[in-house]
C-alpha cells in the first residue's frame, strides 16, 4: 500500500488544464503510447459492458479527444455528451467528428469534472477513460458522477494502473519511466507532459482503495476487469436507488 496517492505537487487543475490543451494535438498519439496501442481494445471492451444502456443517455466526462465517446456510439445512445475541463481538447475532437463523418454528434460540453453542469438523474450511464487519475479530488468527482445518474444507471472508469505481477511490474516502470519520457519529447516538444502522465499511473490508488471510493461515493455492485495484466483496469459500479 502507498503512503499517500495525491498527484505530484506542481500539478494544480490549472496547470493541469495548460497541460491537456498545450498537448491537445499529440494526444492520441500518447494515449496509443502510454497503452502499447491497447488502448482501442480496452475501449470496446469498455463498451461491452455497457452494453444494457444501449438507447440510453450517456456522459463522457475527460472525454480528451472523444475516442470513447465515439465508441459510445455503437450503443445508438438517445444523446452523448462529451465533457472536458481542457478546451483544446473538445476543439480537436470536434475537428475529429467533422472529418470522421460520424453518424450522430456528440453534445460538446466545457466544464470541470468536479462540478458537473448536469440535473440530478439525468443520464443511464457515465463514464471517463483514462481522466480520472488526473482529478485534484477523485472522491467528488465520483460523488458527481453518482448525483447524475438515474436510478440503476451505472459509472464505468477505464484508468491505466501499475500491474502487480513483479516481472511486469518492472517492465512497465522501464518502459515508463524512462522510453516514454524520451519518445514523448520527440512526438510532442512537451517533456514534462510525458513525465507527468507515466508519474500519476504511480499516484493512482491500488484496486482495494479506488473501490472503496466509489463505494463511499455512493456506489453499489463495484466490479473490477483488469486488462493486460492490469497495466489498465475497468471500475464500474451501480446506482441502486
Amino acid at each position: 500500500m502507498k503512503a499517500h496517492h495525491h498527484l505530484p505537487a506542481r500539478t494544480k487543475p490549472e496547470e493541469i488544464k495548460n497541460m491537456f490543451d498545450s498537448i491537445a494535438p499529440t494526444y492520441d498519439r500518447l494515449n496509443h503510447l502510454l497503452s502499447f496501442g491497447l488502448d482501442i481494445l480496452w475501449r470496446r471492451k469498455a463498451i461491452q459492458l455497457l452494453e444494457e444502456y444501449r438507447g440510453g443517455a450517456i456522459l463522457d466526462i475527460a472525454t480528451g479527444s472523444g475516442d470513447l465517446a465515439l465508441d459510445a456510439l455503437r450503443l445508438q445512445p438517445k444523446i452523448v455528451v462529451a465533457s472536458d475541463f481542457a478546451f483544446n481538447m473538445l476543439l480537436v475532437f470536434r475537428k475529429k467528428v467533422e472529418q470522421n463523418n460520424v453518424s450522430q454528434q456528440p453534445l460538446f460540453v466545457s466544464c470541470d469534472a468536479h462540478h458537473l453542469p448536469f440535473k440530478p438523474e439525468r443520464f443511464d450511464a457515465t463514464m471517463v477513460a483514462f481522466g480520472i487519475r488526473n482529478f485534484a479530488d477523485r472522491l467528488q468527482s465520483l460523488k458527481e458522477m453518482y448525483r447524475v445518474l438515474k436510478p440503476n444507471g451505472c459509472t464505468l472508469i477505464l484508468e491505466l494502473t501499475t500491474p502487480r505481477m513483479p516481472i511486469v511490474k518492472q517492465a512497465y516502470a522501464l518502459y515508463s519511466n524512462i522510453l516514454l519520457p524520451l519518445i514523448g519529447k520527440i512526438i510532442s516538444q512537451h517533456h514534462s507532459a510525458y513525465k507527468y502522465l507515466p508519474t500519476s499511473i504511480s499516484y493512482f490508488p491500488e484496486q482495494e482503495e479506488f473501490t472503496n471510493q466509489m463505494k463511499q461515493a455512493g456506489f453499489s455492485e463495484v466490479h473490477v476487469h483488469l486488462l493486460t495484466f492490469g497495466v489498465a483496469t475497468i471500475f464500474i459500479g451501480r446506482k441502486l436507488s
